[in-house]
């Protein structure tokens, strides 16, 4: 990948973010500071789940036809990125795994988005407490590997040694 496409899939990946959440609902009755299920660190509970979907109710069609379909494309743009980020800046002995970790992160971003679904759609009818806690547990562990991805991303990124693909320093 060209360094310009580099840089062009780091942009679209903020850019989608910036989108999806000035798209999202903006208030969620003081559940989350955050008013998006993806944001949430740490895990939540059914009743947490079913207040912010009372408190979103008039958006919940926004976020189920636009923000849903948007974090589609953002974790394959964050997992392309920070997978050529590692190709370019880690060193070998460690590169299968920081990539592999990276489509791992991806595998759950849309198994966590599918239940996510399950909960939106059902708002109104309701759902089973085990799927706010699948859930919860997919989104906590969502950010239990994406942070850390970003900051060796970062870390790569400001010690700057740049590797070839077989894994010796350029």
């Amino acid at each position: 990948m060209t360094d310009g496409r580099f840089r062009a899939l780091i942009a679209a990946s903020l850019a989608l973010l910036a989108v999806m959440t000035l798209l999202g609902p903006a208030a969620c009755g003081g559940v989350w500071r955050i008013c998006s299920f993806d944001a949430q660190v740490l895990p939540y509970s059914p009743e947490t789940a079913r207040d912010y979907l009372k408190a979103i109710q008039p958006d919940i069609g926004r976020y189920l036809w636009i923000v849903q379909p948007l974090d589609l494309l953002l974790p394959v743009a964050v997992c392309l990125a920070l997978r050529e980020g590692f190709a370019r800046w880690a060193p070998q002995h460690v590169l299968g795994l920081l990539r592999g970790a990276a489509l791992v992160y991806l595998i759950v971003d849309y198994v966590e988005n599918a239940v996510v679904r399950v909960m939106l759609s059902r708002a109104q009818d309701g759902f089973p407490d085990a799927i706010a806690y699948v859930a919860s547990g997919l989104t906590t562990l969502k950010w239990t590997l994406l942070l850390p991805l970003l900051l060796v991303a970062a870390w790569t990124l400001l010690t700057r040694r740049r590797f070839d693909r077989d894994g010796a320093p350029r």
